[in-house]
């Protein structure tokens, strides 16, 4: 049976998941803007009120695992996993990627007409920030920052109908400028247009027959199923510690009937999950015993706490032991 517009989205989300960072890191480029941020505070204000400016904003945005004392640049490097979903551009940034390069949309929405507002946002965003970057002066020519800010501008442009530039057309196809160029010349043309104006009609016949491009799908995107799940809501919740692995403490690790968890090297045992739970949370470093797959007990540290339904929990597996 053929996929339905639908499925090829859902499809095209789950490999943006899967693949997202591996084009390149658009946050090398916010972390270049900013230094020269704080070069022009250092200037204006001094070392010390530039540093304390900045600190502060970072520790603020990215409170996890910050150490007083930690310089803003040295708390970027160490959560810089953390920066694309818990800044405000880079949350931006990472649902423009799943747009300019998927054509599909991470935000749930209720209709196309919903998702066209969501999407018309974003582009707002990444127009606004193209016109403030003094792009060449930063540095900036080549971060993958600004390959996602102007490819998201194109694919907007064509989703709409707006006729492209040779470098607009090369940027979504993933091609050099001068090869755009190429096939806009010559007696037997394959582009028909000009450097400066490309019909958008044109430009998606030729993007279509490129085996590397994905055609936009996102007016055809069905969000009923997240919907329902939205509108259900989670129910009663609980937070649970998790594991560096990213596994959970859950209901399913009692030994012998009783939950066992350490503080500071001192075990103890509970007779209900919920009576742990109670424990773990007031400890400043969760730590409990599970078994590994070969049965064997042992500790292990939380590292983060995560929002779980009590009914997800109530289904989890019990520990093989």
């Amino acid at each position: 049976m053929t996929d339905t517009p639908a499925d090829e989205a859902e499809e095209r989300i789950f490999e943006f998941v899967e693949t997202f960072g591996n084009a390149g890191f658009f946050e090398d480029g916010m972390i270049r803007s900013l230094e020269v941020m704080f070069q022009l505070c250092e200037t204006f204000f001094g070392t010390h009120c530039a540093q304390r400016g900045f600190d502060t904003m970072v520790s603020c945005a990215l409170p996890d695992g910050y150490r007083e004392g930690t310089s803003w640049r040295d708390h970027l490097d160490e959560v810089f996993g953390l920066i694309y979903s818990d800044t405000q551009l880079g949350q931006v940034l990472h649902d423009l990627t799943a747009y300019c390069d998927f054509g599909v949309v991470m935000a749930t929405a209720r209709d196309q007409s919903k998702r066209r507002d969501v999407l018309a946002s974003l582009i707002e965003i990444a127009e606004q920030l193209l016109a403030l970057l003094p792009i060449e002066a930063w540095g900036l020519d080549g971060e993958r920052l600004l390959v996602v800010l102007r490819k998201s501008q194109a694919r907007w442009k064509l989703d709409n109908g707006k006729p492209l530039t040779a470098e607009e057309l090369a940027i979504l196809a993933g091609r050099a400028p001068q090869t755009i160029k190429n096939k806009l010349a010559g007696e037997y043309k394959e582009i028909t247009g000009k450097q400066h104006h490309i019909e958008a009609e044109e430009a998606n016949a030729w993007l279509s027959r490129q085996k590397d491009y994905y055609p936009s799908i996102w007016q055809d995107q069905d969000d009923t199923a997240r919907l329902v799940e939205t509108d259900k809501g989670l129910g009663e919740v609980v937070f649970i510690p998790v594991a560096k692995d990213g596994s959970l403490y859950h209901p399913g690790l009692a030994r012998d009937g009783k939950y066992q968890i350490d503080a500071d090297g001192a075990e103890r045992e509970f007779d209900t999950f919920e009576e742990a739970l109670a424990a773990l949370q007031k400890m400043h470093f969760p730590q409990w015993r599970r078994p590994t797959p070969e049965g064997r007990w042992t500790r292990v540290r939380g590292v983060d706490w995560r929002r779980v339904s009590v009914d997800q929990l109530k289904v989890m597996p019990p520990a093989q032991a």
